[in-house]
């Protein structure tokens, strides 16, 4: 439940990232903007964005980055690849608690050691397919600058990775439909600059906001060569009134 959008503008020189900062806790049944943006930064011209359960995604994340943090100027493809495998050992470390654990069995054993062909079929096919069917429920945008351009990843269940540098953006979260229409109706691509990116970011994700579950609240960055920078709260202000008399030009004529 949430949003986050990615674009790469200036021949890919840059990245322009958002969020929101909504947050849902199904055991308290409620939804709640939380101070803390939804843009981890990976390192100075990486940042990764998530969407779905956050505590999860810190799991990821953590392990992502001691990985990464060994690196020499890794490229933004190494780094989204480290974090991906690390997706894939929190998900095999859940399906070891949930569905094999208690079995006495690991995931290892169960399919790389032949544990699976010692249970009777049909039970090893039940497992099986509980495996399979195991989510973490959570995707990863991962966007970023390295000595090539501008690039832009997302992980998601069960471990897979898609690059999005072909198309230049790319949105994740409950309202990525709404965020990527957007963007396709303002004629989003990397050759842009950055002013007219960071406009079509915003607009992407204040349209996102009739999606159910995404918040209010906005975070921006920029990510380029010398660094990732914040998109501060003055310029975002500044930007509302051009946001609604783009989006609304017909009603506003017609009130005047």
């Amino acid at each position: 439940m949430t949003v986050c959008v990615a674009a790469s503008c200036s021949n890919g020189r840059a990245v322009v990232v958002a969020s929101d900062r909504m947050l849902s806790a199904p055991f308290l049944t409620v939804e709640f903007d939380h101070q803390d943006a939804k843009i981890d930064q990976i390192n100075d011209r990486c940042v990764a964005l998530s969407a779905g359960d956050a505590l999860c995604v810190q799991d990821v994340l953590i392990g992502g980055f001691g990985a990464a943090s060994q690196l020499q100027n890794p490229s933004i493809q190494v780094l989204a690849s480290q974090i991906k495998m690390q997706f894939c050992e929190v998900r095999k470390q859940r399906i070891n608690d949930v569905i094999l654990g208690p079995r006495g069995i690991d995931f290892d054993t169960f399919y790389q050691r032949g544990a699976i062909s010692q249970f009777p079929p049909d039970l090893a096919m039940l497992l099986d397919s509980q495996v399979q069917k195991t989510e973490l429920g959570t995707t990863i945008l991962v966007a970023g600058v390295d000595e090539s351009g501008a690039h832009i990843f997302s992980i998601g269940d069960p471990g897979a990775m898609a690059c999005f540098d072909r198309l230049g953006y790319h949105a994740i979260g409950s309202g990525h439909r709404h965020a990527l229409l957007k963007l396709v109706s303002l004629g989003q691509h990397n050759s842009l600059g950055l002013n007219q990116t960071v406009f079509n970011v915003f607009c992407a994700k204040k349209v996102a906001e009739l999606a159910p579950g995404v918040g209010q609240s906005t975070s921006m960055r920029i990510v380029a060569h010398n660094g990732t920078s914040l998109v501060d709260d003055e310029t975002l202000t500044a930007m509302d009134p051009a946001y609604q008399e783009q989006t609304n030009p017909k009603l506003t004529k017609l009130r005047k």
